[in-house]
């Protein structure tokens, strides 16, 4: 991991591979580990450039509100510091929630946006009581008794039988991430804004990847994405669930290559 000084925070970022550039930024709850199969794949290729997002993993954070604006900014910055052009621009969850505030801010800088697991609505009400308990749990020390719970959220039923070594890879680092971190990250996450109307601005070639079996951010809320977007494509990927990086790599592989051969 190599660390950089970006905007006051201390931030790790693993780098690795050749090609042409890969911004991937992770999911609220775990780190740059949350590529791992697609680094395995693609690194021949492209230079894949994996960042621990603020709070989680070993970068830093800010112990006051912040925003999705802010960590693009934090990303943007990043991109700047290592010298390199537009990059194809990957998220998941989180980080796709975090690709329409990029693209519409800094345009230029991405050749190509992914976004696997996203969604431009605000966090729906109904939703945020509950995912406000489990952020407050591992808050206050409980990251054991709330991971089986985030286990069952994000991998769908096929994963949980036949993708252990994925769910073992994230119940082992989402045990280490920083508690206090991680509720200021997720802070961002539950108070982001309703970018739909604002979508058609984006130019930017761009794919939407969404799990069949995906209850987080659910293949209506991609089908949003994908319809807003202008000439934006969908995959709905089979039995795979939120965490479709880790549940059906080779499918989501694929994609990215094919994707970033025709852009």
């Amino acid at each position: 991991m190599e660390t950089f000084d970006i905007r006051g925070i201390n931030y790790a970022v693993d780098i690795s591979g050749h090609g042409e550039p890969v911004l991937m930024a992770h999911c609220l709850t775990w780190n740059h580990h949350d590529y791992d199969y697609q680094v395995q794949a693609l690194s021949d290729d492209y230079l894949l450039i994996r960042p621990d997002q603020r709070g989680h993993g070993e970068t830093g954070f800010v112990a006051e509100p912040y925003s999705f604006r802010d960590m693009v900014d934090d990303l943007h910055d990043l991109q700047q510091q290592l010298g390199v052009g537009p990059v194809h621009y990957v998220g998941h969850s989180m980080g796709a929630m975090m690709g329409p505030y990029f693209a519409l801010a800094y345009p230029d800088a991405l050749r190509s946006m992914t976004l696997i697991g996203g969604s431009a609505i605000a966090e729906p009400e109904e939703r945020l009581v509950g995912y406000r308990q489990l952020v407050a749990a591992v808050r206050a020390g409980a990251h054991e008794k709330v991971i089986d719970r985030l286990v069952s959220l994000f991998f769908s039923e096929w994963s949980r039988a036949n993708r252990q070594e994925a769910i073992e890879k994230y119940r082992r680092d989402f045990l280490q991430t920083p508690a206090e971190g991680m509720y200021w990250t997720a802070e961002a996450v539950f108070t982001r804004e309703n970018l739909l109307p604002r979508l058609a601005e984006i130019a930017v070639p761009t794919l939407v990847i969404v799990g069949e079996k995906d209850v987080v951010t659910s293949p209506e809320r991609a089908q949003e994405l994908a319809d807003g977007i202008p000439n934006a494509k969908l995959l709905t990927v089979p039995d795979a669930g939120h965490f479709t990086t880790v549940e059906a790599p080779d499918a989501v592989n694929t994609a990215l290559r094919e994707f970033w051969q025709s852009v």
